[in-house]
């Protein structure tokens, strides 16, 4: 697959750290968006092609600029990679919203070049899950449904990680892996199709 350019937007979770070195590791260019200075620079040192740059996770002036940044020093972005929590799914409202990389998209003269926007969704902790996997699937498709009429020149797909465990313990390192293989291939020409769907990576115990 061709090199790509992703921004990954991480709330100082290992997994979108790992995702991050993984995607990198495949020939791909990574911007590191955090705001821990000191795992962000960890990791920009574990792998020189990911770039981290210092950036509250949802703070939307704040992403904005480093789009920009990226763009005018970097080059085009391909993909934009949000790892976010169920509970801060609020109601049929992502916290940071697609209309809002479609905008970003827009100004910065990318309307040419269609964004893959991938959310990856992981659970609060393994005693207490917001929604059952039901009601998140629904929401996931109400969301799809809002969305898909508005935002033009990007495509959205979703990614589910059903497993607290999946993002603290060893089994970490594989599911992000994982993820990042789907990541880059929802993101290739070969998936141009693929919009508007979740995939699911559960406990096989469940």
């Amino acid at each position: 697959m061709d090199s790509q350019l992703y921004i990954v937007i991480n709330a100082n979770l290992l997994l979108g750290q790992i995702i991050s070195k993984r995607l990198a590791q495949k020939g791909n260019n990574v911007v590191y968006l955090a705001d821990n200075v000191q795992d962000g620079y960890a990791v920009a040192a574990d792998e020189p092609r990911v770039r981290y740059r210092h950036c509250s996770p949802f703070v939307h002036s704040m992403i904005a600029e480093e789009f920009k940044w990226v763009t005018r020093n970097v080059a085009l972005v391909n993909g934009v990679i949000v790892l976010v929590s169920e509970k801060s799914i609020d109601q049929l409202t992502m916290p940071l919203e697609e209309s809002f990389f479609a905008a970003l998209s827009y100004d910065i003269s990318q309307a040419d070049c269609e964004l893959t926007l991938t959310y990856v969704i992981v659970p609060d902790n393994d005693e207490e899950t917001s929604h059952s996997l039901e009601d998140l699937h629904l929401k996931l498709c109400q969301l799809s449904h809002k969305n898909n009429t508005k935002n033009k020149g990007i495509k959205v797909n979703h990614i589910v990680i059903g497993c607290y465990q999946y993002t603290q313990s060893e089994k970490c390192a594989e599911i992000a892996t994982d993820a990042s293989d789907l990541i880059h291939y929802l993101s290739s020409k070969s998936a141009n199709a693929v919009r508007h769907q979740a995939f699911y990576f559960s406990n096989p115990e469940d």
